[in-house]
């Protein structure tokens, strides 16, 4: 396993045969269909908002994020190769740092939007679903998402669902669709994208789902 991520690193930094092409629109494209459904059944419930597609949309997402910054970086949207950027993105444990550093320097409520959805991703991801040791079930440090309301949630502040019924949430997943749009405008634009609007428009295409429902105002 070791030697595959080794591998994996390696695609960044070092020139090797082959043929590629952009991926990012492929996340994208089956995240926005997992945001559909989701608008969906949330809107077939009572309190509009219960939803269990964040669990597979919410990282789909920041890898959708992560091939775009690969593309951009390696010069596939029109602009020169960034092999210093390809190297973080291949060094570092997520993409938090370059993101912060590079393209949202000025917008730090954006960057720590960014860093959340990647605590939150790791939730999902990486299922530690046992007792968190908070009276309403939330590790103590992701509070942030109960405290915004962002959580599928009873409001109660000693007891609520279990963590990862919690994450079962539209709005969280609107917030997590929100984040990745903003960050993705910032890359399109640095990197000169000579298709941007329309490219940046595909980031949009979630907003269509909720334009009809109840599920997220």
């Amino acid at each position: 396993m070791a030697g595959n991520r080794k591998h994996r690193q390696g695609r960044l930094t070092a020139p090797r045969s082959g043929s590629w092409a952009t991926s990012s629109q492929d996340y994208l494209l089956l995240a926005t269909d997992l945001y559909g459904l989701s608008a969906r059944y949330a809107n077939s419930i009572d309190d509009g908002n219960c939803s269990p597609y964040p669990l597979a949309g919410v990282p789909l997402l920041v890898s959708t994020l992560r091939a775009l910054l690969i593309e951009a970086n390696a010069g596939i949207l029109g602009l020169a190769r960034h092999p210093e950027a390809l190297k973080q993105l291949a060094e570092d444990q997520n993409e938090v740092s370059l993101v912060r550093r590079k393209y949202l320097a000025d917008d730090d409520s954006t960057a720590d939007d960014f860093q959340l959805l990647q605590e939150v991703r790791n939730e999902i991801v990486h299922p530690a679903h046992m007792p968190a040791g908070s009276l309403h079930n939330p590790p103590t440090e992701l509070l942030s998402p109960t405290d915004r309301g962002l959580l599928q949630s009873t409001g109660h502040a000693n007891t609520d669902f279990v963590w990862i019924e919690q994450l079962q949430s539209h709005r969280l997943f609107r917030w997590a669709f929100r984040t990745i749009e903003a960050i993705a405008k910032r890359v399109i634009a640095l990197h000169g994208d000579d298709f941007g609007p329309f490219h940046l428009e595909s980031y949009r295409k979630y907003l269509e789902h909720d334009a009809h429902s109840s599920a997220v105002k």
